[in-house]
């Protein structure tokens, strides 16, 4: 099977608009070009070429899809995920101090055994965020 990476990562937040605005305004995403506005309980992020992460507040997004427990629980639930975007090497340590400088906690950036340099920190609603330093040839 050919794949071509994830095309969204949806998560439910507390609060569309200060989740949004942590990604925009600090970390350096952009607003996807069918984001819905603010005020919706939603937003939808660019993070990358035809890449969007989707940030839903409890309920407002449901499955129509599944019958049972997974459509009613990942729309109404707060659940801990792990997202590990790739970005530029040279990215990452600028992004570290902005993050400083929000009053955000971070670990790294630390190299890993390929070279790359990762950094670790929390979204508003206590995401595992992982930024994975890609280098440029």
């Amino acid at each position: 099977m050919k794949t071509y990476g994830i095309f969204e990562l949806g998560i439910v937040v507390a609060d569309a608009q200060r989740s949004a605005d942590f990604y925009v305004d600090v970390v350096g995403f952009e607003y996807a070009p069918f984001d819905s506005g603010p005020d919706k309980g939603s937003r939808a992020l660019a993070i990358g070429d035809s890449q969007y992460m989707g940030l839903w507040e409890p309920g407002y997004w449901n499955s129509t899809y599944w019958e049972g427990p997974y459509g009613h629980y990942f729309g109404d639930q707060i659940g801990q995920v792990h997202p590990v975007f790739g970005v530029a090497q040279e990215d990452v340590e600028p992004l570290a101090e902005r993050l400083k400088a929000a009053g955000h906690d971070v670990i790294g950036p630390m190299p890993h055994a390929d070279g790359s340099l990762h950094l670790y920190f929390s979204d508003p609603d206590g995401h595992a965020v992982e930024m994975w330093g890609r280098q440029t040839p």
